[in-house]
C-alpha cells in the first residue's frame, strides 16, 4: 500500500513539475514582452504559489521517503542469551578467567576452519594467553551437510585419553579437507599418539553418545549452524549464561564484546567493599 501511494505521488509530481515548467517560460517571456501592469501583477502572484506548492511537495516527498526507508529497513535481530554447560568440557585459559566463551563447532565446516585460522589464534594470543578469558569447546557436527566430523570430534576425544586433546583439535582443522578413518589415524601418529588404544578407542564409538549429548544441548541452547558462540561472565557454577554470536564473525565482533565485559567485570571489582 505504501508503495502505491509513493508511485502516485510522484504521478502528481510530475504534473506539477510539467506546469511549473510552463509557468516559469511564461514569466521569462514576461520580462522580454510588455504586458498589462494587471496582468503582470497576475503572473507574478501565480509565480509565488507556485513556489509555494513546490515547496510543499518537496517536503511531502521527504517525509515519504523516509517513510519507505523505514518500512524497508531490516529491524534489528533479537539479543538472544542461553545458559550453556562448561563445566567438564575441553577448555583453554585460566578457570577463573572474568570472561568465557563457548564455542559450539564442527571440524569438517570451512566456516569454523575460518574462525580458527583467522581469529581465534588472536584472541588466543591477546585474551585466553593473558588470563583474561577461558575458552570452552563444544561439539556440533553437521551430519548432513558434513558426513566425516562425528568421526572427527570422536578422535579427538580419544586423543585427549592420553592428554593430547588440543594437539588433535589442530590438526583437525588444519586438515578438514580430509576427516576419514584412515586419515585420523594418520594424525595420531602425527601427533605422537600410542597408535593401538587409539584405534581401539575411534573404531569402537566410545565417544558416540558424548558427541550426540552436546549436539543437543547445543540445539536447546539456540545453536542451528556452525561455528556458533555463547560469551558471558564466567561466574562460578557449571553453567555460564552467554549472548549468542553466531557465523565466523571479524575479529572486531569478538574484541567489542569480551572488552565490553572485562570493563563490567572490572567495574563490578572496584565496587566491591575491601574485606
Amino acid at each position: 500500500m505504501k508503495s502505491r501511494m509513493f508511485f502516485a505521488f510522484v504521478e502528481r509530481c510530475k504534473v506539477q513539475m510539467r506546469f511549473s515548467a510552463w509557468m516559469i517560460v511564461v514569466a521569462v517571456v514576461s520580462t522580454l514582452v510588455p504586458w498589462p501592469s494587471a496582468a503582470h501583477a497576475g503572473v507574478e502572484e501565480e509565480i509565488g504559489e507556485l513556489r509555494k506548492e513546490l515547496a510543499e511537495i518537496k517536503k511531502e516527498v521527504g517525509e515519504i521517503k523516509n517513510l519507505l526507508q523505514s518500512a524497508l529497513k531490516p529491524p534489528n535481530p533479537p539479543k538472544v542469551t542461553a545458559a550453556v554447560g562448561v563445566s567438564g568440557r575441553p577448555s583453554l585459559g585460566r578457570q577463573d578467567a572474568p570472561v568465557t566463551m563457548v564455542e559450539f563447532s564442527d571440524y569438517q565446516c570451512p566456516f569454523c576452519k575460518r574462525h580458527f585460522s583467522a581469529v581465534y589464534p588472536i584472541l588466543k594470543k591477546d585474551y585466553i594467553d593473558t588470563g583474561k578469558l577461558r575458552y570452552v569447546f563444544r561439539d556440533f557436527p553437521i551430519a548432513g551437510l558434513h558426513p566425516h566430523a562425528q568421526k572427527a570430534h570422536e578422535a579427538a576425544y580419544c586423543a585427549g585419553e592420553q592428554n593430547k586433546y588440543w594437539e588433535m583439535h589442530d590438526i583437525l582443522f588444519d586438515n578438514s579437507q580430509d576427516l576419514s578413518i584412515p586419515a585420523l589415524k594418520r594424525y595420531a601418529t602425527k601427533i605422537a599418539l600410542n597408535g593401538d588404544p587409539f584405534n581401539a578407542c575411534l573404531e569402537s564409538g566410545k565417544y558416540a553418545g558424548e558427541v550426540e549429548k552436546e549436539i543437543a544441548e547445543g540445539t536447546q541452547a539456540g545453536v542451528n549452524g556452525t561455528p556458533a558462540f555463547f560469551i558471558g561472565p564466567s561466574g562460578s557454577g557449571e553453567k555460564i549464561t552467554g549472548t549468542l554470536v553466531s557465523g565466523a564473525q571479524p575479529l572486531t565482533r569478538f574484541k567489542q564484546i569480551i572488552d565490553d565485559l572485562l570493563k563490567g567485570a572490572n567495574q563490578a571489582d572496584k565496587s566491591r567493599p575491601n574485606n
